[in-house]
This record gives C-alpha cells, sequence and structure tokens, in this order.
C-alpha cells in the first residue's frame, strides 16, 4: 500500500511529518509509526495529530530527548525507563520499547517505518482492554471494515503469545462505552455517528464465536 491519506492530518502534523522525512535522523529508524495517526494514513477516516513511535529495542529517553531537541523546543518531557513522553511544534510525541512482534513487516514510508494495519488493530484492542477512548471505538469501527472480530483475536493471540492477556475482559471492554460517551468527537472524514459505532461493534460482537 503506497497511497497514503496525509490530508487527514492536521497541518502541523503533516509539517512534522515531512520535516523527519526530509531530515532522515539516523534514530528515527530505529522506531515504527503506530497508533491513531499512522491509522489514519490508512483508512482516513478521521484527524489524528498524535505521533506514537514504538520500538522493540531498548533506547535511552534522554539521549533520545537530546537527539530531538535538535529539531526545535520541546515541551511537557516526561520521561521513564523505555519511555519518552514530549511535545514538539504543538505535536504530542511518544516513544516507547514495545516488546510485542510485528506480525507483518514494517512499510518504509519515505524514510518513516510503519507498522502494518493488523498490528495497529491488535494493539487497539489492548488500549480498549485497558481503558477504551472514544478514538479507540470509532477506529476499532472502521478496522472491522478490513478484519472480522475471528481475524483480529486471532492475530492477537500471536502478537501477545508470551502475555497474560484477558481476552474475555476485552471482548467486555469492546462493549463498555460508558467512559468514552461524554468525549467529544474527533473531527471526522468518513461520515459515521457514535449511536451507529455501537451499534456496529455490539451487533459483531454478538455474533462473535471463541
Amino acid at each position: 500500500m503506497n497511497d497514503f491519506f496525509v490530508n487527514t492530518l492536521p497541518l502541523k502534523t503533516k509539517e512534522l511529518i515531512s520535516l523527519l522525512q526530509d531530515k532522515n535522523p539516523d534514530w528515527l529508524h530505529d522506531f515504527y509509526l503506530t497508533g491513531g495517526t499512522a491509522l489514519s494514513l490508512f483508512l482516513g477516516h478521521r484527524e489524528s495529530e498524535d505521533l506514537d513511535w514504538f520500538t522493540e529495542n531498548n533506547f535511552d529517553p534522554i539521549k533520545l530527548q537530546a537527539k530531538i531537541e535538535v529539531f526545535g523546543k520541546l515541551e511537557g518531557t516526561e520521561i521513564s525507563e523505555g519511555t519518552l513522553n514530549t511535545s514538539l511544534t504543538g505535536i504530542k510525541l511518544q516513544f516507547l520499547e514495545y516488546p510485542y512482534p510485528l506480525l507483518e513487516p514494517i512499510i518504509d514510508w519515505q524514510n518513516i517505518n510503519l507498522s502494518s494495519l493488523i498490528d495497529i488493530a491488535c494493539t487497539k484492542l489492548q488500549t480498549i482492554g485497558m481503558r477504551g477512548s472514544k478514538k479507540d471505538f470509532i477506529d476499532i469501527y472502521f478496522l472491522l471494515k478490513h478484519f472480522s472480530f475471528e481475524e483480529l483475536f486471532k492475530e492477537l493471540d500471536k502478537k501477545y503469545s508470551k502475555t497474560n492477556y484477558n481476552l474475555p475482559h476485552i471482548l467486555k471492554s469492546l462493549v463498555y462505552f460508558d467512559n468514552a460517551e461524554n468525549q467529544p468527537m474527533p473531527r471526522m472524514h468518513q461520515d459515521v455517528s457514535w449511536g451507529k459505532i455501537k451499534e456496529e461493534i455490539i451487533k459483531k460482537i454478538k455474533s462473535f464465536k471463541f
């Protein structure tokens, strides 16, 4: 897949991605872009501005911070082992050690590594299992146009085979919308209502067979 929905991204996010593609820093090659913004590049379904970068390798967040500061002043920086959260040009950045294997090869997009659609989908399921936001449920709704729950949970089992994830809990979380109800809808590029999203997810969960 070579065509991406770049125009679904806010201007500041596009500009930062273009800057990184143009400068092509060595450290960026150790990470892959994933999460909501990567998914929006694939599907073009909603606006997303944060950039989530994962790696299977160990890295020093303090040294990485110094390298990123070459591109501008960082704000709101938080550092812990294997994690760097910060903002550059108003865009939130997360760099995270993520020890779970990629199911499909990295996609090279003009000097930026992207994780595959199925890898993003599996991580989304895990996120919803912890605490799903409205954006996460929206993303699952659009991912279900590409994968069935049977396919998703089969791949989830491969990706997280070394961890004791709780499938019944994830299934319950997929139809627990209370925390998301009062959250604002993101700017959508494909027309769908919150009610339709919930209805479709519930319907597909009910028909899912272990």
